[in-house]
């Protein structure tokens, strides 16, 4: 017996209590929306449920005070959690069928004003990763990209929101290295997704696992590919950057607005400047933007409501992945370890074939795959 079966909770039977069947109704509508996250939220006398559906929440219903705290308290123990003490925050997960599937579902708690909040992460941890193009990369983008990750040797920064399809893309690149002839490990927090022939450790800050004590541990074990679910700490910036140097390829992502902005976010770490510019050998910068509902997109921007049945009366469905890159060359290796401002770094960047994101973006509007709000909604700013 696997452990993700020990954790998995038994499936109840028919006749089984109404609050038993609510949670089962919130996970099921979640995981046939293609949601990412479900909120339990106090409100007015009772609460409401939100679905996080290609970034973007949304409610799917409401519900009474007396079967909202019960509904916490069900998820609470699913989750190994304390029910009687709503003071704190606190964390859990638990593993159910949901929507046909088993789903890990990541579940935390936060007191607030007016009651105290859940959220769920709903995970996969059997699901296939996907080839780079399958991920949305361009195929010239993908053939550079590629090379980066099957170097021997580097520091490959993948950067964005949260919430960007940072760890997908991490995953997508583990999935390309030879796992039987390499030593290939991952620092994640959490592991969403477990992956064959992969040493993949579980951040636990209580027992004492964080991401550079298990990135140092890790060192010690002649790994060829380490995989860092997010940059954090200076201890753990500087020592990634240390294997990158020593011969190990490092995979990494950062939260930055775009791929010089994460170079500087290394230097805020406490990464040295002559230490960024000889170990990073790239850096990707990435969104997810909704596509338009294939059922009932128009050309034309509609006078009345939009969307359908299928996409649940939202225009969208489904999310496509846009992306930039800096590689490493000379002259930027030169400009980074003199410090030189970013609008500096910006001009040898473009001069030397950099892309930045909006024209991407524009071109998905173009082709009328997604739409000028949508856009200007990812990017933060007016797409013109």
């Amino acid at each position: 017996m696997t452990l993700s079966q020990k954790l998995w909770v038994p499936f109840e039977p028919d006749g089984e209590p109404p609050i038993i069947r609510a949670v089962d109704e919130i996970l099921d509508s979640a995981v046939a929306s293609r949601a990412s996250d479900v909120h339990i939220e106090p409100f007015a006398h009772g609460g409401r449920v939100r679905e996080r559906v290609d970034g973007v929440l949304r409610e799917s219903r409401r519900l009474a005070q007396d079967a909202f705290e019960r509904i916490s308290s069900r998820l609470k123990l699913l989750a190994g959690m304390d029910i009687a003490d709503r003071r704190v925050p606190q964390e859990g997960r638990y593993y159910t069928r949901a929507g046909g599937r088993w789903v890990e579902a990541r579940v935390s708690s936060m007191p607030t004003v007016a009651g105290e909040r859940l959220a769920i992460r709903l995970l996969e941890p059997e699901s296939a990763i996907g080839r780079l193009e399958e991920l949305g990369m361009p195929a010239l983008f993908a053939r550079r990209y590629r090379a980066l990750v099957h170097a021997p040797a580097g520091f490959v920064v993948v950067c964005g929101p949260t919430g960007s399809g940072k760890t997908t893309t991490l995953y997508a690149s583990l999935a390309e290295r030879n796992v039987v002839g390499q030593h290939i490990c991952s620092v994640e927090d959490p592991v969403e997704v477990r992956l064959p022939g992969v040493a993949q450790v579980q951040v636990n800050v209580r027992a004492g696992v964080t991401f550079a004590v298990a990135l140092r541990a890790f060192l010690r074990q002649d790994p060829n590919v380490i995989m860092i679910g997010e940059m954090r700490d200076t201890e753990t910036a500087t020592v990634a950057a240390s294997a990158a140097l020593c011969g190990q390829l490092v995979l990494t992502t950062l939260h930055g607005n775009d791929s010089l902005h994460a170079l500087e976010r290394l230097a805020e770490l406490g990464v040295a400047e002559r230490t960024i510019a000889a170990a990073v050998s790239g850096v990707v910068s990435q969104r997810l933007l909704r596509q338009l509902c294939t059922y009932c997109k128009s050309p034309e921007t509609p006078s009345a409501a939009i969307g359908c049945e299928r996409c649940g009366g939202t225009g969208y469905w489904g999310r496509s992945a846009v992306f930039e890159t800096i590689e490493m060359t000379e002259r930027l290796r030169e400009a980074i370890e003199r410090k030189a401002p970013l609008a500096v770094r910006r001009a040898i960047a473009l001069e030397q074939g950099y892309e930045p994101m909006r024209g991407a973006v524009a071109r998905l509007v173009e082709s009328g795959e997604t739409s000028v709000e949508e856009a200007e909604r990812v990017l933060g700013a007016a797409l013109s």
